[in-house]
């Protein structure tokens, strides 16, 4: 069933696109005429092709073109809990010691990963007993 829908759509976009070139090499051969008797072969045979090739130029342009962005409700950011506030402070503040405490609480994590976890689990417990 989904197949036989596929392949109907396949055939008559086949179709359209097939039209659609042969109606533009009517219409370029049409043109190709009428400028010929008036200017010489050469020079409507460069006006067809400039006005062919901006005919695509526009073409590709709107086919190129995103699509418009849906609009998503704004949602007011979450709020930040007192624990964080405090440490984005201290990094505002005093950026090259929170820098050595990062890299403390890091050479700590490496050598004893027990420790931090625990801690971890210590401040989501906390922070659990307070919801």
């Amino acid at each position: 069933m989904i197949g036989k829908t596929v392949i109907q759509t396949l055939t008559t976009a086949i179709i359209v696109a097939v039209s659609v070139g042969v109606s533009l090499v009517a219409a370029a051969f049409g043109l190709f005429v009428l400028l010929r008797s008036l200017w010489g072969e050469a020079i409507a045979c460069a006006i067809v092709a400039g006005l062919f090739a901006l005919v695509a130029l526009v073409v590709a342009f709107v086919a190129s073109r995103p699509a418009p962005a849906e609009k998503r409700p704004v949602q007011a950011p979450p709020e930040t809990s007192p624990i964080l506030a405090t440490l984005m402070a201290v990094v505002r503040d005093k950026p090259l010691v929170s820098a050595a405490v990062a890299a403390a609480a890091g050479i700590i994590a490496v050598r004893n990963p027990q420790m931090i976890s625990s801690l971890v689990a210590a401040f989501l417990q906390d922070a659990e007993s307070k919801d």
